[in-house]
């Protein structure tokens, strides 16, 4: 999978690049980088490339499985309907009038999305701090 299939698929689809979606490209990227570096490693260092290949596979493979990630949060956003971090204040405020303040009665799928929003926001904002340094 390249950014140009990536980018087919969401068109297609119509879907849409929220943050969640923006944070598995981002642990795609990361991978890609890795990949990078160590094709650079293997070329210079011949007598080592055999191994360093079988990173470089491992690395491939997930950055894939992070691209094909990000697709699935947009499917899963686009079927619910809100975006997981950009919309997840508005559907926890839902949640509170909907059990009157008692989040307790919420069910196991409200509470996964809870959760969802916010594993993706944490996601999101780690690697915003590690682009940073």
């Amino acid at each position: 999978m390249n950014q140009v299939q990536y980018a087919e698929i969401m068109k297609s689809e119509n879907l849409q690049e929220s943050i969640a979606v923006k944070a598995m490209l981002k642990q795609a990227i990361m991978h890609t980088n890795i990949i990078r570096k160590l094709e650079m490693h293997a070329e210079a260092h011949e007598d080592q490339a055999t191994i360093f290949q079988k990173f470089i596979k491992e690395h491939e493979e997930k950055r894939v499985t992070a691209v094909w990630r990000a697709i699935e949060v947009a499917e899963e956003e686009k079927r619910q309907g809100w975006r997981f971090v950009e919309d997840g204040a508005n559907f926890l405020k839902y949640l509170e009038v909907k059990y009157d303040g008692d989040l307790k009665q919420v069910t196991e799928v409200e509470e996964a999305q809870l959760q969802l929003t916010t594993l993706y926001d944490q996601l999101y904002r780690q690697r915003q701090k590690r682009e940073m340094r």
